[in-house]
């Protein structure tokens, strides 16, 4: 990862990341880390993470945590997010929501075209199947 990624993602960090983080902790009602592993994204998608990645993460955690029961749900099989950046190309048939551990991991091209990325109500109906 070379200077200008680290630079950009530090900058998400430092304006977006934890305030994000503070809405999913409050939807969910307990500390559930976000990882984004910075060194999977290009340069031209760091940007896309607030607006791409982590408002659909939080619409959809507002749909699923909309009740007592999705709430516990969620903290119960929850414990830690991780995001990850793919290719654009090939993106649709490699993207990739995954439950397992305790660990909710979001792959997919969050910068790229529309179908390379989940929309929240693909994250949310995946969770509710799952939880």
């Amino acid at each position: 990862m070379g200077l200008q990624e680290q630079r950009a993602a530090k900058a998400i960090e430092d304006q977006y990341l934890s305030a994000y983080q503070n809405d999913i902790n409050t939807l969910i009602g307990q500390d559930t880390p976000i990882t984004i592993h910075w060194d999977t994204f290009e340069l031209d998608y760091i940007k896309f993470v607030p607006s791409v990645c982590l408002q659909r993460l939080t619409d959809a955690l507002k749909g699923v945590c909309q009740d007592y029961l999705g709430k516990t749900a969620v903290q119960n099989q929850i414990k830690n997010i991780h995001v990850f950046c793919i290719a654009n190309e090939g993106a649709e048939a490699k993207k990739e929501l995954k439950l397992d551990a305790g660990v909710l991991s979001l792959t997919a091209c969050w910068g790229g075209h529309h179908s390379g990325f989940f929309p929240d109500i693909t994250i949310q109906n995946y969770l509710e199947n799952k939880l």
